[in-house]
């Protein structure tokens, strides 16, 4: 069977729209906004479980550039409830004008805690700067503490995100010592996936190995991460100490850039024409178009993530599997297409069409303002982005539009899955897929 694809034309009113990774930079000593977070690392220090308070680190936003700086927003991530923050949203500061807001840290159970508050701007350079967050409560003092050294890495995982290509970021890595004897650090060791992680043992201020660390202290060591290609990167930082139940305390650092310009890679199509058999499993019957009990039979080992325990390892198999498929992607011109003819037995042989696409959104960008949308199938969608079934569209339903309000990620890459089921004989299309911010088809 002949798969036909036909990509309509965009409307003149998307020409107009303009990205801001495509934006030229302006010749010349333009007014530009510049953040400046002053503290952006908190360290709480230590409480005991138990005690009464909060403390409370006041953090200044400032505006250094030469233009009005918008800070849009603060908000918290990467934390479990141990630490809150003032509200601080839609506020334009004139150059060298400079706002406030609080953070607070109420003791939870005993451990290190850590968390990061992020402020987003319209500093073109900075769209995000990252407060990193640090406390730790410990036994009562009635507890007697280990007699042992007692190694803690903090962050023990941390992900650096989307960087670009060319630029840099770095986390401070803390060696802490919660024992009641001396931590002896013998050494380091530093495996990384490629050379755009590099650790720091920051040997001028920490001294050469080894280091001793006592009761409560902490050396602070750093990771940095400058991407220089597309691949993700991954690293472990290995610390060998005396300490007895832990001789090897280990950290992950992951890291990766955005490998395409623009909005979006785009369409990425997968359609084999084979007829797959839906009558295999009594759990899952096809009785109507456009049942959802279809994408169950989808072939690339995902099952179109029905009744999955893992969304987000199923998800990279379908991703995986329409990419290697699919070949290279077209490029994006209008909303897409696609029709065919059909000759399969209703309900009882199904046939899969893959479309998908790479996206991104600018950090600091609202997801809400985003949608995906089609006009009509033949017999049934199933709409999938980040490893979250966003909905479904049937054989004769209206133009239907999916919201990324709740799924899409700002400052990453999102993926954008769509399989086309067909289940009778006939006919099989699905009309005007297209992405939309604002209400304007965006490529």
């Amino acid at each position: 069977m002949r798969a036909l694809f036909i990509l309509l034309p965009i409307s003149s009113a998307c020409s107009e729209y303009e990205f801001a990774g495509k934006t030229e930079a302006v010749e010349g000593d333009a007014p530009q906004a510049k953040i400046e977070v002053e503290p952006e690392r908190i360290d709480f220090g230590t409480q005991e479980l138990g005690a009464d308070g909060t403390s409370a680190e006041v953090v200044v936003v400032r505006n250094i550039g030469s233009a009005d700086l918008l800070v849009e927003d603060v908000l918290l991530s990467e934390s479990e409830g141990a630490f809150d923050i003032s509200v601080l949203s839609g506020v334009t500061l004139s150059p060298e004008d400079e706002t406030t807001f609080v953070v607070t840290w109420t003791p939870g159970e005993v451990g290190l805690e850590n968390g990061q508050a992020h402020v987003h701007s319209e500093d073109p350079d900075r769209p995000i700067v990252a407060v990193e967050l640090v406390a730790e409560v410990t036994e009562t003092t009635d507890t007697a503490a280990p007699a042992d050294p007692d190694i803690i890495l903090n962050p023990v995982n941390h992900d650096f995100g989307s960087v670009e290509i060319g630029s840099s970021a770095s986390v401070v890595v803390d060696i802490h010592n919660a024992g009641a004897s001396d931590l002896i650090v013998e050494g380091a060791s530093y495996s990384s996936s490629s050379g755009d992680l590099q650790f720091h043992p920051d040997h001028a201020s920490n001294g050469v190995f080894p280091w001793v660390i006592g009761p409560g202290a902490t050396i602070q060591t750093t990771v940095d991460y400058t991407p220089s290609d597309t691949t993700t990167d991954t690293a472990t930082l290995s610390i060998a100490s005396n300490d007895p139940d832990t001789p090897e305390a280990s950290a992950f650092q992951r890291g990766e850039t955005r490998p395409f310009e623009g909005f979006s890679t785009g369409w990425y199509i997968y359609d084999d024409a084979i007829h797959y058999e839906t009558t295999s499993s009594s759990s899952h019957v096809v009785d109507h178009h456009g049942d959802h009990d279809l994408y169950w039979y989808e072939v690339s080992g995902a099952h179109g993530l029905v009744d999955s325990s893992d969304p987000e390892g199923d998800f990279e198999i379908l991703r995986d599997y329409v990419i290697a498929m699919a070949g290279g992607p077209s490029v994006i011109s209008g909303p897409l297409t696609f029709s065919s003819s059909s000759t399969l037995a209703t309900f009882e042989y199904a046939t899969f069409t893959y479309v998908l696409c790479d996206f991104w959104i600018e950090p600091g960008d609202d997801p809400a303002r985003y949608e995906v949308s089609a006009s009509s199938v033949d017999d049934g969608i199933q709409v999938m982005v980040n490893a979250t079934i966003l909905g479904h569209m049937g054989l004769g339903e209206s133009p239907t539009s999916w919201s990324l309000a709740s799924v899409g990620r700002p400052g990453e890459v999102n993926t954008l899955v769509v399989i086309l089921a067909d289940d009778s004989r006939s006919a099989r299309y699905l009309t005007d897929l297209a992405f939309y911010k604002d209400g304007v088809m965006v490529e």
